[in-house]
């Protein structure tokens, strides 16, 4: 598998030195366009707009000439400093080499990797997240912080690579076809958190796996238990989470689901399951949901 590094960060810097009234324009010529295959698509879920390109980027939460050029470059320069980018093209190298999914008859197109800088504040506590949801791109985006610990986060980010690569993986399988279950989409999950942490330690987790606590999951589980099988993709997602999270983001949802226990679920369910079965989670990585979900203790 090849992978097509993204360059937006000199993208962005060559963007907030530029005067100011010509930032807008370089903005999206430097870094939306070659953005534009992840955020195309995303746009039919926002109002009509004059402007995609821009609404597409406040939609993606992305760091934006409006944000002013001082904090920005300052940004940059703690991220290319910290030797982001290469951290995680290795990390990536990493993941493809432990997953091996040419032996497994699994192949991935060539994959474009992307670290974005992220609106400030836009991403919670953690200030970094990833995606994996169009076919041959892995986007980062990160807001270099503190984290509640006192450290940087971008350490963390490998972590999040190796989970978005799983998810390319997984994705690529028989097991994730659409409609996609409730069970599919939390097993995808909890695999590409195992991975993460099985590569960086539980420690490299975000706070979407670890906020929960076990009693509140074991109180959870039989509604997710009697919901694996659910397909309507609205619903669907508000398992994976969380009401406060899908309206954030424009998606109503009532369930009464806490914030993200799709995620904090799905982990301790493959934990489990990797502790009963006895297999690796790069196994797990190509054992089908129900399997899993049957085997893991939690949904009996």
């Amino acid at each position: 598998m090849s992978v097509i590094p993204v360059d937006t960060l000199d993208a962005l810097h060559t963007v907030l030195r530029a005067p100011e009234r010509h930032q807008d324009a370089l903005y999206r010529q430097l870094v939306l366009d070659p953005l534009r295959p992840v955020w195309e698509g995303m746009l039919r879920y926002g109002p009509p707009t004059d402007d995609p390109a821009m609404q597409a980027a406040r939609m993606m939460k992305l760091y934006r000439p409006e944000h002013g050029a001082e904090r920005g470059l300052e940004a940059i320069r703690h991220l290319q400093e910290a030797g982001v980018v290469q951290a995680n093209l290795t990390a990536l190298q990493l993941a493809t080499a432990t997953l091996n999914p040419d032996a497994h008859g699994v192949q991935l197109p060539p994959l474009h990797l992307a670290l974005t800088v992220a609106e400030p504040g836009s991403l919670g506590e953690d200030g970094l997240t990833g995606a994996a949801n169009v076919p041959g791109w892995l986007l980062l985006s990160i807001w270099p912080q503190l984290l509640p610990n006192g450290a940087w986060n971008d350490p963390k980010l490998p972590a999040i690579t190796a989970h978005e690569y799983h998810h390319a993986v997984r994705f690529a399988q028989p097991d994730w076809t659409f409609p996609m279950t409730l069970g599919a989409y939390l097993i995808a999950e909890g695999l590409a958190e195992s991975f993460a942490a099985d590569l960086y330690g539980e420690g490299s987790l975000g706070s979407w796996t670890t906020t929960l606590q076990e009693s509140d999951l074991r109180a959870l589980a039989p509604r997710y238990g009697a919901a694996l099988e659910e397909r309507d993709f609205g619903i669907v997602r508000g398992y994976i989470f969380g009401d406060s999270v899908m309206r954030e983001y424009g998606g109503p949802s009532d369930l009464g689901i806490p914030p993200y226990a799709g995620y904090a679920l799905g982990y301790r369910v493959v934990q489990d399951y990797l502790r009963l079965s006895g297999q690796t989670v790069v196994e797990a990585s190509y054992t089908p949901w129900r399997v899993i979900a049957a085997g893991c203790g939690w949904f009996d």
